[in-house]
C-alpha cells in the first residue's frame, strides 16, 4: 500500500499533517483487517499488509473494499477547516514458497507501481507480464504534477 500524493500533502499542508494522514491510514486499514492480519511500515508512505491464509481473489476483494472506503475518510482537517482526504494505491502478490520473501515483496512493489502509473487510487495484482518493467515508467516528480 502506498499513500497517493503524500509529497504534495506534505508540501501543501506540512509534514505534521502528512504524519497524521499516515497515522489515520494505518488506523483505517487496521479496522478493516482480520485479527490475525498484520500491517507493517515498509518505507516513507509504503506499508506491507500480510493476509495469512488468503488466496488472491479474497485478498483482491478485501483490498478493494479497503481502497474504496479509504478515499472517503477525511483523515485530517486543514488549518482552514476543510477535511483532507487521501487515496492509496495497492499492489498484491502472493507469498511464493519457492522465492525468498524479498522477491515476493518486490512483486507487490511492482504491482503498486503499476497502480500508480495507471492512475493511482487502485489495486493491481502482480503478474509476470509486469516484471519486465516496460510498463513501469514512473517518475516520483509526477506526484507533484498530478
Amino acid at each position: 500500500m502506498d499513500v497517493d500524493h503524500l509529497k504534495t500533502i506534505n508540501d501543501t499542508h506540512g509534514h505534521a499533517v502528512g504524519d497524521l494522514i499516515l497515522t489515520g491510514a494505518i488506523e483505517y486499514v487496521m479496522q478493516h483487517l482480520r485479527p490475525y492480519d498484520k500491517i507493517f511500515r515498509y518505507g516513507g508512505d509504503e506499508f506491507l499488509l500480510l493476509l495469512p491464509g488468503t488466496g488472491l481473489a479474497d485478498a483482491e476483494h478485501l483490498i478493494e473494499r479497503i481502497r474504496q472506503g479509504f478515499g472517503k475518510v477525511p483523515f485530517v482537517v486543514s488549518a482552514d477547516g476543510h477535511p483532507i482526504h487521501a487515496t492509496a494505491s495497492f499492489g498484491l502478490a502472493l507469498l511464493d514458497p519457492d522465492l525468498i520473501v524479498e522477491e515476493s515483496i518486490d512483486r507487490a512493489d511492482k504491482a503498486v507501481l503499476l497502480a500508480k502509473v495507471t492512475g493511482r487510487n487502485r489495486a493491481c495484482s502482480w503478474d509476470p507480464s509486469i516484471s519486465t518493467g516496460t510498463a513501469l515508467k514512473w517518475d516520483p516528480a509526477d506526484d507533484v504534477a498530478r
